[in-house]
């Protein structure tokens, strides 16, 4: 029996639950239960009793289909109001001296703001990203000797008010959080390998509600965010455009919506159904087309400014991931708007994938990343027991 790991992402539109075990090292995935979200809007929660019921039904669901009651999950977490500010540790060395751990940990912690229980922000995670000995760039100070190493961190920070709606909405259906993650640093950690890695990559996770981006160069993660903005946004333009309903306007996105027009379909018509009346009627798919073209370009365009300072070290391409990659040549837009490649972002490092999951494996990249990182998370735990892990495997017996 290996370990049993769940995943809990909570999205604008759809909560899931995946769980998977952990056996020699190696994520298995045993299955997802999925139940549409209530009182959540672009990533913050408006009504907490209705996402810790739909939380609940996911951990019921999850028992009744696999069998599996989970006591303890990860999260992911993004909203709009996400920032992300790169801060300098400084710590000065002694003459002769050759820089150790505590040294690149103290200049580390320096580089740290204190998380006050007061303050407007929270930290939600913090990424290394490069060292200086000196002034002089390197990979690892380790060994080596100089007046001064630097470290920069980059912190990312969400609305308290929000972080702590999520936390208390899983405390409340009784299960304990273990981490919570940027959504965003989830999908990246699924999609991308070690080459993508070092040659540079961006995983932009285009949800319902918001989409978020990590850019990865030289294996360090270099910026982060996440735009309120999403798939959700696509339909209401639709609903308004056409004086239609919003499930009508979903309805309309999923079946003839595009990132780019697609002429061969100029001359087709949609037929917009009117439950329990004779008053159907048809719209152009071509302006259908016009209407979400518009959106996405105008929302890559808004992440190309975001990364704009990032975006020459990209060489490993863009990777999608999120419900709206699926929107018919989303790929061909953002290659266009971004001159890179750029494709559908798979998850990896994962033995095996359900049915349910391997139809579209980009939607589910935000959960399989959050295992992958908790995996990793224990792994270094095994090695180097935290005080905290020390702490938990007392409690554990």
């Amino acid at each position: 029996m290996g370990i049993l790991l769940g995943a809990l992402d909570i999205g604008t539109q759809t909560t899931s639950l995946v769980v998977g075990e952990v056996i020699d090292g190696k994520l298995s995935l045993i299955g997802r239960t999925e139940t549409p979200t209530q009182g959540l809007k672009k990533g913050v929660i408006r009504d907490i009793d209705s996402v810790t019921a739909g939380i609940r039904r996911v951990c019921e669901a999850m028992s009744h289909d696999h069998r599996v009651d989970l006591a303890d999950v990860s999260t992911g977490f993004s909203c709009g109001g996400l920032r992300s500010l790169v801060r300098t540790g400084r710590v000065s060395l002694l003459p002769g001296h050759a820089i150790d751990q505590d040294d690149v940990e103290a200049a580390e912690e320096n580089a740290q703001t204190e998380d006050a229980a007061d303050a407007p922000e929270a930290l939600l995670q913090r990424f290394r990203q490069k060292y200086l000995v000196n002034e002089q760039l390197v990979v690892s100070p380790l060994g080596m000797a100089g007046a001064e190493l630097k470290a920069n961190i980059l912190e990312l920070t969400a609305p308290r008010t929000a972080l702590g709606a999520l936390q208390t909405a899983i405390h409340q259906a009784g299960l304990r959080l273990m981490d919570t993650v940027f959504a965003g640093f989830a999908a990246a950690e699924a999609v991308l390998d070690r080459k993508a890695r070092e040659d540079g990559a961006v995983v932009i996770d285009f949800g319902a509600g918001t989409v978020d981006y990590l850019a990865v160069c030289n294996g360090v993660v270099a910026a982060a965010g996440a735009l309120g903005v999403g798939g959700a946004h696509l339909t209401n333009d639709l609903a308004l455009a056409f004086q239609a309903t919003q499930k009508q306007a979903e309805e309309m996105k999923l079946a003839r919506g595009a990132a780019m027009i697609q002429p061969d379909l100029a001359n087709a018509r949609h037929l917009l159904r009117t439950p329990f009346s004779t008053n159907d009627r048809s719209v152009s798919v071509h302006a259908i087309q016009t209407v979400t073209t518009e959106r996405v370009d105008e929302t890559f365009r808004l992440l190309r400014d975001a990364l704009r300072d990032v975006l020459p070290q990209v060489h490993g391409g863009i990777f999608l991931t999120g419900g709206t990659a699926a929107l018919p040549l989303i790929a061909e837009q953002a290659s266009a708007i971004f001159g890179k490649p750029c494709s559908l972002g798979v998850p990896i490092n994962v033995a095996n994938l359900p049915d349910a999951m391997a139809e579209a494996p980009y939607r589910h990249a935000t959960a399989v990343g959050i295992l992958n990182w908790r995996c990793r998370t224990l792994a270094q735990e095994a090695y180097h027991p935290s005080l905290l892990a020390r702490l938990r495997a007392f409690l554990r017996g």
